[in-house]
């Protein structure tokens, strides 16, 4: 029994899943009792636990006199996550037991905060024993189901776990020994501990038990596909910029022209287009099919214009640059058989600018930005033609004047524009556009006076239903009121698209529904090839 004991107690820092099943597969087999198959598992797996909180709170001792630590728990101790933690302490150590890949972080965080020592302890202790209890026996009762082998195929198992073991080992020691890669890590850290740079796969997780809810509730999802009667798919994907912004009535919009790929002559018809309205470079260029601030450039020449079209063969919106320099995004909604429509928020987009201190390169200047540093390389490229040039102290310089988040433009909440006036103005000009329930309308202007009033604005872009209002972006907002912006906006999304199914449009087949993601996915991939190899 004692080498049972040695081999479960000391297996458990290894994989605790692994040693639970091996336990009561020895329980199944008689060669051990179901009791000391859990005691000796549950010992092992609790005395780890206890191990994980001494090195975090031995890693604060020796390591909280330097520099880049104390800059990164100042930063995490200010972040809404960790204040939820610290509140929920309690009931986040228990619920981490059954959540793979949280004890870790959690129970380390435990140790370096200096969290109450019994209460980690006790509830860790019941979190164990239960969690013990439960996959040890469930394996010993249906241990037949369980390959007889399982011992012997368990070695590949074990294999790759210490490999990986050792690797993470390394990797930890590279991180301690190496400035650069402590600096790098604490960069990281500091990036996704703002919700606004979540990669977004993490940032709609969260999203997605609402969606299925919202999918039952109103029993299917292509509610979603008329939801914009008047926009391809309602703007789901594969639907054209320039289709949408002659739904516009014409005043409100910037002057634009679609290029398409096989027209000949097309740097001949862009200087008859910039004669007849009266237009001088910069200009901005989009794909006619795009998201997100995608292969969004400012051109300046019909040199670089030759170039663009060369290397992405596709239809172009070509747009006049409206200097603004204010710009921001303001979301409509309106529900099919209401009277008009209403203003669900309004975003000001805040261009990156840097000043100088007579002696940084802009280049180095990014690098110790606050922000901009987390975002370097989308700055570098927008300024890569002067990255080494050095700013003279005092002077402000703008390296960035695209409205995109991605292309780093710093969202944050515009109530303050919000004046009955242009209230009015906005909520015209939405239910103007025919067949646009929802999304929102991207707008510059150079005044902001005159904005509140309701006039002297040029509408850029407006996006269907994947749009967003993107003032959840705002990182003074916390991680709840974020979510409130994005789980009422999928609401609306349902009601309307059911009204209006239910009003006589057909939705889209998912057949066809899954082709236009597909075509559009293939799309988009085939320009990120072309990006990165123009």
């Amino acid at each position: 029994m004692g080498n049972f004991f040695l081999i479960l107690f000391l297996s458990s820092f290894v994989s605790e899943d692994i040693t639970c099943i091996t336990a009561g597969i020895l329980a199944n087999q008689k060669k051990l009792s179901l009791f000391f198959a859990i005691l000796f598992t549950g010992f092992g797996i609790f005395i780890g636990d206890l191990g994980l909180y001494v090195v975090g709170y031995y890693f604060k001792s020796i390591f909280q006199k330097r520099k880049s630590i104390h800059n990164l728990e100042n930063a995490l101790t200010k972040n809404s996550f960790f204040l939820q933690w610290k509140h929920h302490f309690v009931w986040s150590i228990f619920v981490s037991r059954f959540v793979p890949g949280t004890r870790l972080p959690l129970y380390l965080l435990s140790g370096y905060f200096r969290m109450p020592f019994f209460v980690f302890t006790s509830i860790s202790f019941l979190a164990v024993a239960l969690w013990t209890s439960a996959i040890v026996s469930l394996v010993y009762f249906y241990g037949k189901l369980v390959s007889k082998d399982f011992l012997h195929q368990s070695f590949i198992l074990w294999a790759f776990v210490v490999g990986l073991s050792f690797y993470l080992s390394f990797k930890i020691l590279q991180i301690l020994i190496f400035p650069e890669k402590r600096k790098n890590l604490h960069l990281l850290f500091l990036k996704y501990s703002k919700l606004e740079f979540w990669p977004s796969f993490l940032f709609y997780l969260p999203l997605i038990p609402y969606l299925i809810y919202l999918s039952l509730r109103y029993r299917g999802i292509r509610f979603l596909t008329t939801v914009n009667t008047g926009i391809y798919v309602s703007g789901i994907a594969g639907e054209s910029k320039s289709d949408i912004l002659n739904l516009i009535p014409k005043p409100f919009v910037a002057k634009y022209l679609l290029l398409k790929d096989h027209e000949d002559e097309k740097e001949k018809k862009i200087q008859n287009w910039m004669k007849k309205n009266q237009i001088r470079f910069p200009i901005i260029a989009k794909p006619d099919v795009g998201e997100r601030g995608f292969l969004v450039q400012k051109i300046h020449n019909q040199k670089e214009f030759s170039k663009l079209f060369q290397t992405y063969p596709i239809d172009w919106l070509l747009q006049e640059y409206v200097k603004g320099p204010f710009e921001v995004g303001v979301f409509y909604f309106r529900h099919p058989n209401a009277e008009k429509g209403n203003l669900f928020s309004i975003t000001d987009k805040v261009f990156p600018k840097l000043t100088g201190d007579g002696n940084s390169t802009i280049e180095t200047l990014i690098r110790n930005h606050p922000r901009y540093r987390f975002q370097f390389e989308t700055h570098k490229k927008h300024n890569q033609f002067h990255l080494q040039k050095v700013v003279p102290k005092g002077k402000t310089i703008p390296i960035g004047s695209i409205g995109n988040h991605i292309q780093g433009c710093l969202f944050q909440d515009g109530e303050s524009y919000r004046t009955r006036i242009l209230e009015e103005q906005i909520i015209k000009i939405g239910d103007s556009t025919k067949g646009f329930y929802f999304g929102r309308f991207d707008i510059r202007f150079s005044n902001q006076t005159d904005f509140q009033k309701g006039k002297n604005f040029k509408i850029i872009e407006l996006n269907g239903v994947t749009s967003e209002s993107t003032n959840l972006y705002d990182p003074k907002f916390s991680i709840l009121q974020s979510y409130s912006f994005l789980f009422k906006q999928w609401k609306l999304i349902y009601e309307i698209g059911s009204v209006n199914f239910r009003n006589g449009n057909k939705l889209t087949s998912y057949h066809k529904l899954f082709q236009i993601l597909k075509e559009h996915k293939n799309y988009k991939k085939t320009l990120s090839i072309n990006e990165k190899n123009p």
